[in-house]
């Protein structure tokens, strides 16, 4: 015991860092199943990584982006197919995720060790790792949700290259900042700053340039070769975006008001989120310290004011964005809004006064965190379902289900992955007692609305219950005689 406790009292900078990160981790993956967001866009990933693994075909393309008519780069579907690899359940990607939410603590505390100071580097890490809106973002697989990691790893890398002159940091900020991209447009703000930070540094000479250019185009090269394949339908999709429907006349009827709006109402509740237990109050009040502080306060570190400048290119890119700007646009901010409001209050006020501030809010945070509230979730109460029904021998499922639900999808998936497969992935109840004879246990799925079911002559049915669970539908088996 004596060698333990002086192995800690030795050894607190990395006893601090296993701890936060672990913290970071038992925040995200506390009961990770009830959290994971088994919707639309994940069970559309889900069956294209698994076709595409099942067929033996290469990815070349992401998702469809959520504005506009492109595709993005499969970086995220690559990070899916490791986890397929390991397990086709939709938690594995959503783990995935809850990795890369965790390291970013890392990512944060080693940044502002070696750029700031020890404690911005202690309270940024504890911020990031009890933040809500963090918290939130990181116990669901959703291609934005890893942004965070790949933009401060951007950073740091970044800083290593200017400010510790290691060329390593050149190359590696590059990638990052690329993949940041590849997960969402967003990432277009983070690989935009890198370029521009090299040029204003005067740190990239010519050939240190291309070099980049051909790093950026290897790392896009699966989408080029789809590109070429399919006569530059996203690309085409992609400059329709950027100069068609995100610039012209409508800017000046469109971006101002909007803009003030943005700032005012969703910015605040964005920091409130990411800083305040989700409070709008204090993200207004976190809203006005960090707007003072852009356009009054002046820093002689060249780190900060690299900080700065970035929050500022932030928020002009934000700018010219005329579709709805809700959190998960704004994810690749926090952590550079926190690790800089945490060296503004850590600069400007008393340390007795900052050390209670950041205790309270860290306190506040987790007892206010939605690690621990209750939560419905649609995939436990899906699973719950498929594995009851999937305890009969030679069964098939049949639906009845709105299309734009999504919930058949969502059956399905989990049928497909079953140790004990349906027969077939839909039975046709109207004709399953002449060409199905194989099946011995139909199971009919529906919707409320949609549950007519006098069409098929059945002498006999009972509904399966469900309970404690409620997937919005109705589950019968069917028995023929």
């Amino acid at each position: 015991m004596k060698k333990f406790l002086n192995f800690l009292k030795n050894n607190q900078r990395i006893v601090f860092i296993v701890w936060v990160v672990l913290l970071a981790f038992f925040l995200r993956v506390f009961r990770l199943p009830d959290f994971i967001s088994y919707h639309q866009d994940q069970v559309r990933d889900l069956f294209y990584v698994q076709n595409h693994f099942q067929q033996g075909q290469m990815i070349l393309l992401g998702p469809k982006a959520s504005v506009g008519n492109f595709f993005l780069p499969p970086f995220w579907y690559y990070l899916m197919g490791v986890a397929y690899f390991f397990s086709a359940s939709p938690v594995a990607p959503a783990f995935i995720v809850v990795i890369f939410g965790s390291l970013t603590t890392l990512i944060i505390y080693l940044f502002c060790e070696k750029f700031f100071d020890n404690k911005v580097a202690v309270f940024s890490s504890l911020l990031y790792s009890v933040s809500p809106l963090s918290i939130d973002y990181s116990r669901f697989a959703w291609n934005p949700n890893p942004i965070p990691f790949f933009t401060i790893a951007a950073f740091y890398f970044l800083y290593i290259y200017i400010y510790k002159q290691k060329n390593y940091g050149l190359i590696l900020g590059a990638i990052t900042a690329n993949l940041a991209l590849q997960l969402h447009y967003q990432g277009m703000v983070v690989l935009a700053f890198f370029f521009l930070a090299l040029i204003i540094s005067k740190k990239l000479s010519i050939k240190q340039f291309i070099k980049l250019i051909i790093i950026n185009l290897i790392l896009f090269l699966p989408f080029f070769i789809h590109e070429f394949g399919h006569r530059f339908e996203n690309t085409k999709g992609i400059l329709d975006f950027l100069f068609r429907t995100q610039s012209g006349l409508t800017l000046k009827f469109f971006g101002v008001p909007f803009f003030i709006k943005f700032i005012f109402r969703d910015f605040s509740s964005f920091i409130g989120s990411a800083l305040f237990f989700k409070n709008q109050i204090l993200g207004f009040v976190g809203l006005i310290v960090l707007g003072f502080s852009l356009v009054f306060v002046k820093s002689k570190n060249p780190a900060v004011r690299l900080l700065k400048f970035f929050l500022i290119f932030s928020f002009i890119m934000l700018f010219f964005y005329k579709n709805s700007l809700i959190n998960f646009y704004l994810l690749f901010l926090i952590p550079v809004i926190i690790i800089y409001l945490t060296i503004i209050i850590n600069n400007f006020l008393p340390e007795k006064i900052t050390n209670f501030i950041f205790f309270l809010v860290i306190l506040l945070n987790l007892y206010f965190s939605p690690t621990f509230i209750k939560n419905n979730s649609a995939y436990i109460a899906i699973k719950n379902s498929v594995d009851k029904i999937s305890q009969n021998k030679n069964y098939c499922p049949s639906y009845r289900i709105f299309d734009q639900n999504y919930i058949k999808s969502k059956y399905q998936y989990l049928f497909s992955i079953n140790k004990n497969k349906p027969v077939n992935i839909n039975c046709d109840l109207t004709t399953y007692l002449q060409s199905s004879p194989k099946v011995k246990n139909t199971f009919y799925i529906c919707e409320a609305p949609l549950c007519i079911y006098e069409f098929v002559n059945f002498s006999q049915f009972k509904e399966i219950s469900q309970k404690p669970f409620d997937t919005g539908v109705r589950i019968y088996q069917l028995i023929s005689y």
